[in-house]
């Protein structure tokens, strides 16, 4: 072969090869989940009056849970994060989006935001460190409230969930994630007094 056959060779026929390599092999694809509620939508055609008020101030998950990746704890000491099965908004934004709709339907007498609207009758700060699948085949919660009313007193509130996996799977995993927090808001709503 000569210096130019060897050379149209390697200018022309070895990338057209890597791209042809490249186009045949093919990259699973992402997964978005979302958190679910059973509860149903809230729509009210007449305006709301109340002086209560429910801020949600702030959900902090833990550091290991504060990745795009859903989590699965594979065994006692070890934590994987999923990278083609992906929560579709932060964690800490879809626990807080889910407690404000679902605690506007669970407690009617209260106005319920995540942004600081007027003086709130109550503070909640949420602390998230457990939010994952377990080798056991349970979704785990676990975390605490932490509640202020508007003379300062603070109550806190631990919970720690395990919701068996009705399948395997990470929509499985999410469904169970989702019915367990859901328990968790009713719990809480219930402590609430009305």
């Amino acid at each position: 072969m000569n210096k130019i056959h060897r050379k149209l060779f390697i200018v022309v026929f070895i990338p057209l090869l890597a791209i042809s390599v490249g186009c045949s092999t093919s990259t699973p694809s992402k997964s978005y989940f979302q958190l679910t509620s059973n509860l149903p939508a809230l729509v009210s055609q007449k305006i709301k009056t109340t002086n209560r008020f429910i801020w949600i101030e702030s959900v902090d998950v833990a550091s290991f849970l504060s990745k795009s990746g859903i989590v699965l704890q594979t065994d006692n000491i070890k934590y994987e994060t999923a990278t083609q099965h992906l929560w579709a908004s932060t964690l800490s934004q879809q626990l807080q989006e889910r407690l404000s709709q679902d605690l506007t339907v669970l407690l009617p007498n209260y106005l319920v935001s995540s942004q600081s609207i007027t003086a709130p009758t109550l503070t909640v700060k949420l602390f998230i460190d457990g939010f994952h699948g377990s080798y056991t085949g349970d979704a785990v919660i676990k975390g605490r409230w932490v509640i202020t009313d508007c003379k300062n007193n603070i109550e806190t509130k631990s919970f720690e969930r395990y919701v068996p996996l009705e399948s395997n799977g990470y929509s499985a995993l999410v469904k169970a994630l989702s019915k367990g927090w859901q328990d968790e808001e009713l719990d809480f709503a219930g402590s609430i007094k009305h």
